[in-house]
């Protein structure tokens, strides 16, 4: 039997959407995963993972992510 939370029905989709806007913002500033990595204390491998919609983000990563990008928690979630 599917567990609820393993069943591809309820997979969410919040994750690939966060991921994409924080993708699209970094390029708008032209900054590489890397250089945001640096920004934002989280590995190379995290920020690939975030963009690439593999990683459940919390609140508290995005905040994280906001700072580096020069931009607001509010900015990103009304993208989303």
């Amino acid at each position: 039997m599917i567990g609820l939370y393993t069943s591809p029905l309820f997979t969410s989709i919040l994750p690939a959407r966060v991921g994409y806007i924080i993708q699209q913002k970094r390029k708008q500033l032209g900054l590489t995963q890397k250089e945001l990595a640096g920004k934002t204390r989280f590995s190379k491998y995290m920020i690939s993972k975030i963009e690439r919609g593999m990683h459940d983000i919390k609140i508290t990563e995005i905040q994280r992510l906001a700072f580096g990008l020069e931009t607001s928690v509010k900015d990103i979630i009304a993208a989303i």
